[in-house]
């Protein structure tokens, strides 16, 4: 396709104000849309037009948008597919990237996101051939096990979507209790390993002289207490995931041995010679900074490489605040059936109280306070009154309510001093990058990049934003929440 020729865009939605916002961009684009009602008209223009991409929405008339978007890719294999929902669900978002969607997004939409996602479709479809990834009719019938709607846990929903049907070993890496082994078993739930085992061992909770033979196994008087054989981790998992939970707490001797068993796929008990066989697929997690342990000499740099094929990042709660009320509704309502308790519901103080807090343990700790919230309130309401003091103390001296000018103050007298004993100048326009460029990151996170919300919130004109942002070097990677999956 030439850079200069204009791109055929569909979109599927009932919904005019939808297909009307869709048509006046792609048309402003200089592309060409062709919008229609339902899944019926779709196929007659596929016969007239030569349709690249296609926005579909995932509610169709007479036809789930998932469904037609699987036998859409199914006779067209290298098109463009975007989803479009009114209501993103982890499970919807999942099957969306596991059929072959390129994107999933949520209405109501930025245009701002609609021109970003086609200009990115213009450059796969100009230059190297798209990615695919293995489509799979596999459904899940298990409940959801990951809860949010905050841009990082989209990120991770559609990693897990693409992920899912291949064999790629894949490496989480995030904070104690921001859900890594959940990420984990919900890669294997929607693979086609979901019918075999799933088998986790936290390489930090055993003994460095057990570990090996937990992985391994052992044949019988290979060592003292070996009263019989033993089958291993590698050996169980075969055919299905080997979880390896705290990987950069694996000592050094044992990281050479997976290695191996990595790269050949095959392993022997401790104390035995028999050669065993294994076909598991591993996903490995960890909350350390494994490139200071490569450097430090504590972690093997082949390894790192080995694991590090799929890389997942697992946000901590601090910094996708929006996830917090969400967790807490479905802490609640889990609790109650797990705790055999009558329903509690949180007051809108209390909820505003738990989300200043700023979550050191994550999401295993809000889990935590509301199981004992449960437990101990009496009432059906729990309010502000029965949060735990050290919540509460620690959530009113959030950076946010503390006073600006005396923080500013503190931060300046340090760097002002440095100044004057190294004759430095510029020191106004240092300091006002320094305030302005965190500033401006914060609020285009918070507007997911849309910048003409961002100058409206700061009362500045847009394109003088957009000046600022170029001439700060202010690159949309910058913060977790604009990465995306590898």
């Amino acid at each position: 396709m030439s850079a200069d020729e204009p791109t055929h865009i569909m979109i599927v939605d009932d919904e005019k104000s939808i297909r009307w916002v869709l048509e006046k961009t792609i048309s402003r684009m200089n592309h060409i849309p062709h919008p229609v009602t339902s899944a019926e008209e779709t196929w007659d223009v596929l016969k007239k037009h030569p349709i690249d991409m296609a926005f579909v929405d995932i509610n169709l008339p007479q036809q789930d948008g998932l469904q037609f978007t699987r036998e859409l890719l199914k006779q067209y294999p290298h098109m463009i597919v975007v989803i479009m929902t009114g209501q993103s669900s982890m499970h919807n978002t999942v099957e969306a990237m596991k059929i072959g969607a390129y994107d999933y997004i949520s209405k109501p939409f930025d245009i701002e996101d609609i021109e970003r996602i086609i200009a990115q479709v213009l450059k796969i479809l100009s230059g190297a051939r798209r990615e695919q990834f293995i489509p799979s009719s596999l459904k899940s019938d298990k409940a959801d096990l990951l809860v949010g709607v905050s841009d990082s846990m989209r990120t991770i929903y559609k990693a897990i979507g693409r992920v899912a049907a291949t064999d790629l070993t894949v490496l989480i890496q995030g904070e104690s209790g921001t859900g890594k082994e959940l990420i984990a078993r919900s890669i294997h739930q929607h693979s086609t390993r979901a019918n075999q085992p799933f088998i986790a061992i936290n390489c930090a909770a055993i003994p460095k002289e057990l570990l090996e033979s937990e992985l391994f196994g052992h044949e019988k008087g290979s060592f003292t207490g070996a009263t019989d054989q033993k089958k291993g981790k590698f050996e169980l998992a075969s055919q299905g995931t080997l979880f390896l939970d705290e990987i950069g707490d694996m000592p050094l001797e044992l990281q050479s041995k997976l290695l191996r068993v990595l790269q050949e796929k095959s392993f022997e008990r401790v104390g035995g010679q028999t050669l065993l066989k294994t076909n598991m697929r591993v996903i490995a997690a960890t909350h350390c900074n494994l490139d200071e342990l490569i450097e430090a000499g504590r972690f093997r740099a082949d390894l790192f490489y080995r694991l590090n094929v799929f890389p997942i990042y697992a946000a901590p709660l601090r910094e996708r605040a929006e996830d917090i009320q969400v967790l807490i509704e479905h802490f609640l309502e889990k609790g109650q059936k797990e705790l055999a308790v009558c329903a509690k519901t949180m007051s809108q103080e209390a909820m505003e109280e738990l989300s200043l807090y700023q979550w050191p343990g994550n999401i295993r700790e809000l889990e935590n306070v509301i199981k004992s919230l449960m437990i101990t309130n009496v009432m059906d309401l729990i309010t502000k009154e029965s949060l735990p003091q050290g919540i509460l103390k620690k959530s009113q001296i959030t950076p946010a309510n503390q006073n600006l000018e005396d923080m500013v103050y503190e931060q300046l007298r340090p760097m002002v001093k440095q100044y004057l004993e190294t004759d430095g100048e510029n020191l106004m326009d240092e300091i006002l990058q320094q305030v302005e460029r965190p500033l401006l990151k914060i609020l285009l996170e918070h507007t997911r990049g849309n910048q003409q919300k961002a100058s409206k919130i700061l009362g500045i004109n847009r394109n003088t934003l957009r000046k600022k942002v170029e001439v700060l070097g202010i690159r949309k990677n910058d913060n977790h929440n604009d990465s995306e999956e590898s």
